[in-house]
């Protein structure tokens, strides 16, 4: 219950900041959402925290062991000579904090860094720079394998002397952060630019420039960048997205398509290590002899490269949204309480969760069978409502409504089906009014 207080008042304030930015850029004239873009990069944080869940009991567990075997504990009063005033306690706990989180900022630089530079963590990373737009919501699109490389980054972090709740404290600070860095709105900073990863900065990042590819990695402290010569000012006007581009609406393909052309590049190899060494290697790494397969794009009448724009008919954009708001909410209760529901509750509420990101995938997509697995889903939570319901107060009747709801949407969805033909003449008429 604890947990679920503080999402509480994380998650409103978190929409609300994303409505602002809305907000603001709409006021400016500025295209920074598009609405395929948004529902992918929030599924793709559902998945990614869904993947957290399960495995940062492990994550905690290991800190926690490390901490025990660790040779030496850096006190949170760091200077205990100063007395035990509480003012004082504050300040010296503040020091070992900024400490912890330089600490850890350097390692978020190197684990960054790394995952630029080799494949095999260049697969996880790249779901983070395939969106063509740079707003709040690509700070969710991560990938779950991401977890894993993470903590593999961080793990040791007790070794340099910090409690496992001050660890912890640094990296969850370093994840709320960028929240700040990732959008376009905030121009330059002043002073702030010398010290802090900016919003500039930030985009320099992001963008598929030539110059600016593989540059600025910090997290929070941006002379790591200017200490390891892989800092460059934004001076141009940045490209978002990657090289070879991405232009798919599907949470789940986002994920794992990267793998699937690394197992595809390797069946072209013919030697076996370098098969193997293809994983370790720079994504740009092909053994002598064998080609990297250029990106092929289209370019606009003034010769740039075309920007990537899924049009969704306004009817399937409202459907899409009135179905994933409750599911989002399924979704916050099993991350903020989900060890303290019962079991099978927390399994069905993460198959809803899976289903429904892999069904509103396939609409974005428009693929011809897409509104068939949506009505297999819509069927599946109205079987699963009534046992997640059946322990709580007026549970039976609110599935009851709730079923209702879902057979409303099911005559909705199949009324739709005409949008995932591509060959029906009324999808161009529809497209045409849609933005």
């Amino acid at each position: 219950m604890e947990a679920l207080k503080y999402v509480g008042i994380i998650v409103p304030i978190m929409f609300l900041i994303l409505g602002l930015e809305y907000y603001l850029s709409k006021r400016k004239g500025m295209e920074v959402y598009s609405f395929s873009d948004t529902i992918v990069n929030i599924c793709c944080g559902m998945l990614e925290r869904l993947s957290d869940f399960f495995f940062v009991v492990v994550f905690y567990y290991i800190l926690g062991f490390m901490a025990d075997i660790a040779p030496f504990q850096i006190p949170e009063n760091i200077f205990p000579f100063l007395g035990n005033s509480s003012g004082v306690l504050f300040a010296s706990g503040a020091v070992t904090f900024l400490l912890a989180l330089l600490v850890a900022d350097w390692a978020a630089y190197w684990h960054h860094r790394k995952s630029h530079e080799v494949n095999i963590m260049w697969a996880s990373h790249i779901v983070h720079h395939q969106s063509e737009e740079l707003n709040i919501t690509t700070v969710f699109r991560v990938s779950g394998f991401a977890v894993f490389f993470r903590a593999l980054f961080f793990f040791w972090l007790p070794l340099a002397g910090f409690s496992a709740e001050m660890a912890i404290s640094a990296i969850i600070f370093i994840g709320l952060f960028q929240f700040v860095t990732h959008t376009r709105l905030v121009k330059t900073l002043g002073f702030l630019e010398r010290i802090f990863v900016t919003p500039s900065h930030h985009r320099v990042h992001h963008a598929r420039n030539d110059n600016y590819i593989d540059k600025n990695y910090g997290h929070v402290f941006i002379f790591w960048d200017k200490m390891h010569d892989t800092f460059i000012p934004e001076t141009e006007e940045p490209e978002f997205g990657i090289i070879m581009g991405f232009e798919n609406s599907n949470p789940y393909w986002a994920y794992f398509y990267y793998w699937a052309d690394l197992y595809r590049r390797s069946k072209t190899i013919p030697k076996f290590t370098d098969k193997v060494k293809l994983w370790l290697m720079p994504p740009a790494w092909m053994p002598e002899g064998i080609d990297v397969e250029e990106p092929v794009f289209d370019l606009d009448e003034n010769g740039r490269r075309k920007k990537y724009i899924n049009r969704i008919p306004f009817r399937l954009q409202l459907y899409i949204l009135l179905n994933i708001v409750p599911v989002f909410i399924g979704f916050v209760r099993v991350i903020a309480g989900g060890r303290a529901l019962p079991p099978l509750e927390v399994v069905l509420l993460i198959s809803i969760v899976l289903a429904t990101i892999f069904s509103l995938g396939s609409l974005l997509e428009r693929k011809s069978w897409a509104w068939k697995v949506e009505v297999v889903r819509l069927l599946y939570m109205i079987v699963c409502l009534p046992i997640i319901a059946w322990s709580y107060s007026y549970g039976l009747l609110i599935a009851g409504i709730a079923t209702v709801l879902l057979l409303f949407f099911a005559f909705w969805v199949i009324r739709m089906r005409n949008y995932m033909n591509p060959d029906d003449p009324r999808n161009e008429q529809v497209l045409a009014k849609s933005h």
